[in-house]
């Protein structure tokens, strides 16, 4: 008989889990690859999502706004909303903004604020994955930990959008998951593609993320100037989240 210390045992059992997990990620895979159909949108629930952070603009787009306001931008879009907070901080520095995300509860929370400011800011409730604006309408625009919520065609299709709702020469910028973050090794989170998981619990529930590695960020931003390539990492009580964080400028033509 074959006996194996706590240690061994416990190195088995989880070689055994990470095997188990590969096979029925590869079998996800080929069935995703086999439909051939991007994951549908979900929306956050921003009853659940009170972190006070999210009230706040993101320290990156102070210098944003100001470098767009000297070139003289004026039209911003801020994609994926959320609350607002990027929303209220360009309307109160002098930007025109338009604003949408798939979440209502959202939209409606952004324009119980903005009504209370006095900013006319323009929202609607919408699915990145086709924007509801004109061609060439934007200056400028905001993606801050957004698009990463599709799989990999959707993210194809929203950094599409991106580039037709841009005027030429306008700016955009962008973040990215990395693979280097915890909730991608996760197994308890579902792989759908290699780049892909769905997340079982919490706030984001049953919403797909995007996680990437450099190259995938270049290749995906192939058809923009990058102006800047960032890489951060975010260390929290139970878990570290990782990022990229993109300006793009629109002066190339799209591939054929």
């Amino acid at each position: 008989m074959v006996t194996l210390s706590f240690r061994e045992a416990n190195l088995f059992i989880l070689e055994l889990r990470f095997s188990s997990s590969r096979f029925l990620n590869r079998a996800m895979l080929a069935q995703k690859r086999a439909s051939n159909i991007m994951i549908k949108s979900k929306a956050w629930n921003w009853d659940l999502s009170i972190a006070p952070w999210w009230e706040e603009p993101a320290a990156e787009v102070y210098p944003l706004l100001f470098k767009w306001n000297k070139m003289g931008f004026k039209k911003f879009l801020d994609l994926g909303c959320g609350i607002g907070r990027h929303s209220i901080f360009f309307a109160n520095n002098g930007f025109e903004v338009d604003a949408f995300d798939l979440g209502e509860e959202g939209v409606r929370k952004l324009d119980k604020l903005a009504k209370e400011k006095g900013l006319p800011i323009r929202s609607k409730v919408s699915d990145m994955l086709s924007l509801p604006y004109e061609d060439n309408q934007f200056d400028c625009l905001v993606a801050y930990h957004v698009i990463y919520h599709s799989d990999d065609d959707g993210i194809k299709k929203v950094i599409s959008e991106i580039k037709r709702v841009l005027k030429k020469d306008g700016e955009a910028y962008v973040t990215f998951n990395s693979q280097n973050s915890d909730s991608y090794k996760d197994l308890d989170n579902k792989h759908i593609t290699e780049n892909t998981i769905v997340k079982e619990k919490g706030h984001e529930a049953g919403i797909p993320h995007y996680y990437a590695k450099k190259e995938n960020v270049e290749n995906l931003l192939k058809d923009f100037e990058i102006l800047e390539f960032s890489y951060k990492e975010e260390y929290y009580p139970d878990y570290m989240g990782a990022h990229y964080f993109v300006l793009v400028k629109n002066t190339k033509q799209p591939l054929p």
